[in-house]
């Protein structure tokens, strides 16, 4: 294959990986593909249509519809990178789906890779709240995770794996079995929150490219939201609506103002996530943080 990236944003899902791409994006040594999340490795081969709370053509909408599946598509998407020392290949997916780290090692055995892990029930209830945002969960959040086995069993996607995405250890630990220790750098989000700035230096001193360069980080990425009026929320954001008859009647820059304008007034932040429902569900993760601090022999605060 040719254009494979030499470095690989592998996740994890909702663990501020937008924002660390945005920064590294800015990088004059970084070429990033104009998708962040071309997904190739994690889901070339596999069935994109599956059931789940919608029907399958919106699942693959709002899930695949910008992912490229094909070697050409994948290649042609790294083509322009030129002389870049960094060929980069954000997808969060590849962290959770089980055949991806063999398949990059197979393309890309030198790479660079980065892992970004978040406390798990804060990272599970982000996903959560980016489902409700695009009307693709309809139960409440416990209920959710009661039901994951069985949506499982079912054939849903990722974006309803709810509690297996936060379980690390195993993930992790498949990407160490192909991949030397120092080739992968795992980050806690709790330190790239705190430390922007020191955390991204070190991403630039793992990728060895200068840290000299100081990218604009005044803007972060994918903040979740919910709609306050669902029929306006699928009238603004889904595709095939009467939508495009406004952007008909409308030059195109008035329309988009418009279109803006709507969804900044349906969207209301996502409600807290209360204390005691966060202890009730980080139970399940334990155990799983154990096995994590002995594979990367360091401590991880999370539950201490």
């Amino acid at each position: 294959m040719q254009n494979v990236p030499n470095f690989f944003l592998i996740g994890a899902a909702k663990s501020g990986t937008t924002s660390i791409a945005d920064y590294l994006n800015q990088h004059p040594e970084v070429y990033f593909s104009a998708y962040k999340e071309p997904n190739y490795f994690a889901l070339v081969g596999e069935n994109l249509y599956h059931p789940g709370p919608l029907s399958e053509k919106m699942n693959y909408h709002f899930q695949y519809s910008r992912s490229l599946v094909t070697q050409e598509s994948y290649e042609q998407a790294f083509a322009n990178a030129g002389n870049a020392k960094i060929r980069a290949d954000a997808s969060v997916r590849y962290l959770y789906y089980p055949k991806t780290a063999k398949r990059i090692a197979q393309h890309a055995p030198d790479a660079k890779l980065i892992a970004v892990l978040r406390e798990p029930v804060a990272r599970l209830y982000s996903h959560y709240c980016m489902n409700v945002q695009f009307q693709s969960e309809p139960l409440p959040l416990l209920k959710a995770i009661e039901n994951e086995d069985s949506r499982v069993a079912e054939g849903w996607g990722w974006d309803w794996h709810y509690t297996r995405l936060g379980l690390y250890a195993e993930q992790i630990e498949r990407y160490l079995q192909h991949f030397n220790n120092d080739q992968l750098l795992v980050i806690l989000y709790d330190d790239f929150v705190k430390h922007p700035l020191e955390t991204y230096q070190k991403i630039c001193r793992h990728l060895n490219i200068s840290d000299a360069f100081i990218p604009d980080m005044s803007q972060r990425g994918k903040v979740p939201t919910q709609p306050r009026n669902l029929m306006l929320d699928r009238w603004l954001n889904w595709p095939d609506s009467s939508r495009n008859k406004l952007e008909k009647w409308l030059p195109p820059w008035r329309a988009k103002k418009v279109i803006e304008k709507l969804k900044a007034l349906n969207n209301k932040p996502v409600p807290k996530l209360s204390p005691h429902v966060h202890k009730a569900i980080s139970v399940r993760f334990h155990e799983d943080v154990k096995k994590l601090e002995t594979l990367l022999d360091r401590d991880i605060p999370w539950y201490k």
